[in-house]
């Protein structure tokens, strides 16, 4: 997980540079660069969210086991198909 959040936190860090040189252009070059700096910084930062996600829940949320929550219903006991979770059972 390391090297990649490193990487996402550089590149949002790149995209508040595009958007404090944006500040000192005139016209639609502003725009374009406000627009883009803007961009760069949101997808780091969702990147860097994924990222924190997937090492949260090491299985993997992303289809290879139900929504994990971060609760010992998800990341600890994952649910196997056909098994109901823990707190719907009798």
């Amino acid at each position: 997980m390391g090297h990649g959040v490193g990487v996402l936190l550089f590149a949002a860090v790149a995209g508040y540079w595009v958007l404090e040189r944006a500040e000192t252009h005139k016209g639609d070059l502003r725009r374009v660069g406000k627009g883009l700096g803007w961009l760069i910084i949101v997808v780091s930062l969702i990147g860097i969210v994924c990222k924190v996600w997937s090492y949260a829940c090491p299985a993997g949320a992303m289809g290879k086991k139900s929504w994990c929550p971060f609760s010992k219903f998800g990341s600890m006991s994952p649910i196997m198909p056909g098994e109901t979770p823990a707190k719907d059972r009798k």
